[in-house]
């Protein structure tokens, strides 16, 4: 979804996940098809044409929306022309019927909190209730359209709060739910998802590489330095990974010492390359963060993506492309021959960290 969506990115500063986004419009569909509608369809008997053209393109333009988001994986209008129309409806019913309307714009005004993007609602709801102020300030004593103003941003101010927090709440808890406690990096359950995203990607012949890493003899350091060394090296070279990867690399913590990067649109040569960079990075920067520590190296296993290949096997070259590495001395990279895989051939490639 983009900025002009309905319950906002869900990768910004949106409410709910997927799931819970396709219920709630569904939801908000139906209580607008049950109220809006009918009103609309009560305003064309009574003779207010206008309003109920405007309730009926509010509906309309909704259903249009969400039945983009719901089936088609996509914006048809955006949120802003049901917004708008909503708008509009609410300040002709409170011109038309005064006081009796305004009750409506409380229901409004908090349901567009949750919603709509944190700016446009601010904005949003500030027009609304100016215009819905203006237009029942004929009809009723301007004590209590003072009243009616200030109650609305009681309203809003409390319900922007409690989203805002339960924002923060959810951004704090999905981060925690999907990054390493130790160093920040994605955990094993984010790998899953990330390595499906990625196959097919390949499938549109879009070349990804996967990394196998591993810090060699990190188990001496360990016994000999204590397990604090241990952690502070494990957080450094992950910092160092994470500085010499581009933004759109991913980096995951499969467990003790065993990493695995993400290239995303990267053939084995340009993997390779960045490969080489951070072995000589994690190298120079281990001897000034943890000086007690004589040296730290990386092995690392390197395979490109292939049509049509299960993602156990493509985790698996990988592997025996670190396996090479270590094998062979360790401290140096090794890619993996997608067309050799079944001889488990590995074309050698070393890194120049020595």
């Amino acid at each position: 979804m983009d900025r002009f969506s309905f319950l906002g990115n869900p990768q910004d500063e949106g409410l709910f996940d997927i799931y819970s986004r396709q219920r709630v419009l569904t939801f908000i569909l139906l209580v607008t098809l049950m109220t809006f509608l009918p009103l609309s369809i009560k305003n064309f008997v009574i003779g207010e044409t206008l309003l109920g053209f405007c309730l009926l393109a509010f509906e309309l333009s909704l259903v249009i929306e969400v039945f983009g988001i719901l089936r088609l994986n996509r914006n048809i209008l955006g949120y802003r022309p049901p917004l708008f129309l909503l708008a509009i409806s609410m300040v002709l019913s409170i011109h038309v019927f005064g006081t009796l309307a305004t009750y409506w714009v409380f229901p409004v005004v908090t349901s567009i909190v949750l919603l709509v993007p944190k700016k446009m609602a601010m904005l949003a709801n500030g027009g609304i209730i100016l215009t819905s102020a203006v237009a029942a300030l004929p009809h009723q004593e301007p004590t209590v359209t003072l009243r009616f103003i200030l109650a609305l941003l009681f309203c809003v101010s409390i319900a922007h709060y409690v989203i805002e927090t339960v924002r923060k709440l959810q951004a704090n808890l999905s981060y925690l739910s999907t990054r390493d406690s130790l160093t920040g990096a994605l955990n094993r359950h984010q790998l899953d998802v990330s390595l499906i995203t990625a196959s097919e990607k390949a499938k549109m012949e879009q070349a990804t590489c996967i990394a196998a890493i591993d810090i060699d003899y990190f188990k001496d350091v360990n016994d000999v330095h204590g397990h604090d060394v241990g952690d502070q090296v494990i957080k450094t070279v992950v910092k160092l990974i994470n500085c010499h990867c581009r933004k759109a690399d991913l980096l995951f913590r499969l467990g003790g010492d065993e990493f695995l990067l993400l290239f995303d649109n990267t053939k084995a040569e340009s993997a390779l390359k960045i490969m080489r960079t951070i072995g000589q990075e994690v190298a120079k920067g281990i001897v000034e963060t943890c000086p007690e520590v004589d040296s730290v190296t990386l092995s690392t296993g390197i395979a490109e993506s292939i049509v049509g290949e299960e993602l156990e096997l493509w985790v698996k070259r990988a592997d025996l492309a670190l396996y090479e590495a270590k094998h062979a001395g360790r401290n140096q990279v090794k890619v993996n021959d997608a067309n050799h895989f079944y001889s488990e051939k590995v074309v050698d490639l070393k890194t120049s960290c020595h």
